[in-house]
């Protein structure tokens, strides 16, 4: 038995992703281009994207932990050549220096312990060691100290080899947000006293303030699979996800009869509603349920009536002509983006993404299959 939900399906189109990639390192360069891959890269899949990204050019990856760096090697196995692999929130682990250097995984190191511990290492086999030193200029999340950064800078640390210096802002997305132009100052700061060293600053949001956020690399995540945290600044961008369910069933009803949990939906007059073989479980949030969301059948729009359940959701079809049993409703895609569903769940759309769980059957563009019953193997 399949451990997918065998009547939806999410659809990852694959020249989406490569092209957001393109126009992303064409806006950036000079400056180098990395790919954020982190959460088995925001859901959609590390073992086919990954080789895709680095097929475009990309050389440059960034992951949360020490098993994302491991399956991010693995997915990249068949194409691997000169390409860097940054963990961004670690390591902390027992003996993380020997597995590091021997898998040759660069850390992003987030304080002075870590540091030493990998100055220590360095020392101990005779060699400088790679490295990212992460520094605090307003997150007050995970890194150095601003003060603490400067210090160390100042003491020249031997056995680093300082591959780059980064930092990250905490208002990218609100574009006249002062904290933006302060934390650019309090790297540009750091940029005039060590000149030599590379610097990144912006991921996706920062990407689309301005250049002078650039610096040496940039690091995109969202904007990657078309998303943007400012969907305004994002229509260069193809989204690259498409959500389909079935339709398991459908039913006549009276006037005045109330559909799913806690009766929040009467009808008004004789309706024909179709169930869709999705729910909350597979990442449709509650909020665009009975709230004005609406699915596409036939290219018409289907309101979603009645709250959401688990594994199905409810929608009004009394308006569209020849709907049947085992039809597709589009969810994602066309005209319905995970921005609407953002905007109407009070979320972000990486929160949403990330949501579209593993329980959907997956598939990319370029291995789309029949999707009909007949293709169904349980």
């Amino acid at each position: 038995m399949s451990a997918f939900n065998t009547y939806s399906l999410l659809t990852v189109h694959l020249d989406a992703i490569a092209s957001n990639y393109r126009y992303l390192r064409g806006l950036v360069s000079p400056s180098i281009c990395a790919s954020v891959l982190k959460a088995d890269s925001y859901g959609l899949g590390i073992e086919a994207i990954a080789p895709l990204l680095y097929n475009e050019g990309c050389r440059h990856f960034f992951v949360a932990y020490t098993n994302e760096a491991v399956a991010l090697k693995s997915a990249l196995s068949s194409v691997e050549r000169n390409s860097h692999i940054y963990v961004l929130n670690g390591p902390y682990l027992k003996g993380w220096q020997s597995y590091y250097h021997h898998n040759q995984f660069i850390p992003v190191l987030n304080d002075l312990e870590a540091v030493q511990e990998w100055q220590s290492y360095g020392k101990e086999i005779v060699e400088k060691m790679a490295t990212v030193l992460h520094f605090d200029t307003g997150m007050k999340r995970l890194a150095i100290q601003f003060e603490d950064f400067s210090k160390l800078l100042q003491s020249k640390p031997d056995h680093l080899d300082i591959r780059l210096i980064m930092s990250h802002l905490s208002c990218a997305d609100e574009k006249t947000n002062p904290a933006n132009l302060e934390q650019l100052s309090e790297v540009n700061s750091i940029k005039k006293q060590h000149p030599n060293l590379p610097i990144s600053l912006a991921s996706s949001g920062g990407i689309f303030l301005n250049p002078d956020y650039y610096f040496d690399m940039v690091r995109p995540g969202m904007a990657l699979y078309g998303y943007n945290s400012v969907p305004e600044d994002a229509n260069k961008l193809m989204p690259c996800v498409e959500l389909e369910a079935m339709i398991l069933q459908i039913q006549d009803v009276k006037t005045n009869e109330y559909v799913g949990y806690n009766r929040t939906f009467q009808t008004k007059s004789p309706s024909k509603l179709a169930t869709l073989a999705i729910g909350y479980a597979d990442g449709v949030p509650w909020a665009i349920c009975n709230q004005g969301g609406y699915v596409l059948i036939k290219d018409k729009k289907a309101p979603i009536v009645g709250r959401g359940s688990m594994d199905l959701i409810s929608v009004d079809i009394t308006d569209i002509p020849n709907v049947s049993v085992g039809d597709w409703a589009n969810l994602l895609g066309n005209e319905i983006t995970l921005d609407h569903w953002a905007k109407a769940a009070k979320s972000s759309n990486y929160e949403l993404l990330l949501k579209l769980g593993k329980r959907l059957r997956k598939i990319y563009a370029t291995q789309k299959q029949q999707r009909g019953l007949e293709s169904v193997s349980c």
